[in-house]
């Protein structure tokens, strides 16, 4: 077998059939060798039966049947443990994912060009339909926390395939919907190639992603850290010199309307320069280790503009928690913070401080 292709799911009755036909016609098309592994969260609509008389029609279709709804990632995982293939692989079950890129990524690895590969929405030639602005600007903001981690375009697509033996006595632990990236974290892998796909929002079904995914992949970001010391040390120093600057701005703002009498607006855009002035030569010369005349005016504006970014960041995100998510707004605002706080970090650890 050249290929294992595990495809997990829950309530996909009305597109695992077409998709698991489009599967088996591309590796007769391209002469790949290849098996079908379906892991069934015991699906309330029967999909999980359905696959099991599909296995009359093609012969490498395996199905696996759990208990529960025990999510997507420990489905790939135990859809892989049953793998005969070198080569393992993953792909959504609502058709989002094009079954024609398969050939490309089995290819890439089979060819020694790489051994893992991502279906990348993020790179040139690829990109998503049919998505709404609120979920856009979730997975731009997912993509964005991830970037801490790798260089990877698109760590949150759920299209890849890689060499079994990147993963050979790996302990991987992923909660909720997304295992690549820690794959990506902990994997044995040399050489990564993402190809490009296009992404369609499902048609048939409703998505799987809600507020508990967003916690687990939080929750995966965290426990990630330990990897990243560097940035770890860099994040608090930049977290610190971020509470200065807050403590700053309220002394100016205080210090220009109490004392000198000038207007609390005028005090307040006075006190946001000051403080991002501040911000920006402590973050320069001690978090991230730069000469002061080294680009200075340059980096200035970009540090500045991203404090603008981040500021702005934060309250779609308190609107979107609260309006859209039902969170209490108090609670909203706090996680809303520590996002805009990260997004900060990121835009000037990747752009105005870039080595």
């Amino acid at each position: 077998m050249d290929l294992s292709l595990v495809v997990p799911t829950y309530n996909e009755k009305e597109n695992i059939e077409k998709l698991l036909n489009k599967i088996f016609k591309e590796f007769k098309e391209h002469k790949i060798r290849g098996e079908v592994i379906v892991v069934d969260d015991g699906s309330p609509d029967n999909t999980g039966n359905l696959v099991e008389n599909l296995r009359k029609k093609h012969k490498n279709l395996k199905v696996i049947h759990r208990k529960g709804k025990l999510g997507l990632s420990s489905a790939v995982l135990e859809g892989w443990r049953m793998a005969k293939s070198e080569i393992l692989g993953v792909m959504d079950a609502d058709l989002s994912h094009p079954p024609k890129k398969i050939k490309e990524l089995f290819w890439a690895i089979e060819k020694g060009e790489a051994d893992f590969t991502i279906g990348s929405r993020h790179i040139k030639g690829g990109r998503i339909e049919g998505w709404n602005l609120k979920r856009k600007l979730l997975s731009k903001t997912a993509t964005l926390l991830a970037r801490i981690y790798t260089n990877v375009k698109d760590p949150m697509t759920g299209f890849f395939m890689i060499k079994k033996e990147c993963i050979k006595d790996v302990k991987l632990n992923p909660k909720g919907f997304k295992i690549l990236l820690e794959i990506i974290m902990k994997g044995k892998h040399k050489k990564i190639k993402e190809i490009p796909i296009i992404f369609i929002n499902r048609v048939e079904g409703k998505s799987k992603a809600g507020i508990k995914e967003i916690f687990s992949y939080l929750q995966n970001l965290m426990e990630y850290l330990p990897y990243k010391k560097n940035v770890i040390k860099e994040f608090f120093k930049f977290a610190f010199v971020g509470l200065i600057g807050t403590i700053v701005n309220l002394v100016i703002l205080y210090s220009f309307t109490e004392f000198l009498k000038i207007y609390y607006m005028i005090s307040a855009v006075a006190a946001f320069v000051v403080a991002a002035t501040s911000n920006f030569i402590l973050n320069k010369i001690w978090t991230f280790k730069e000469e002061m005349k080294h680009e200075f005016l340059g980096k200035y504006i970009k540090f500045f503009f991203v404090s603008v970014v981040a500021l702005i960041i934060n309250l779609l995100f308190l609107y979107l928690f609260t309006e859209f998510l039902g969170i209490y707004y108090i609670i909203s605002q706090v996680l809303a913070i520590g996002v805009a706080l990260i997004i900060n970090f990121l835009g000037n650890k990747l752009w105005t401080f870039k080595k």
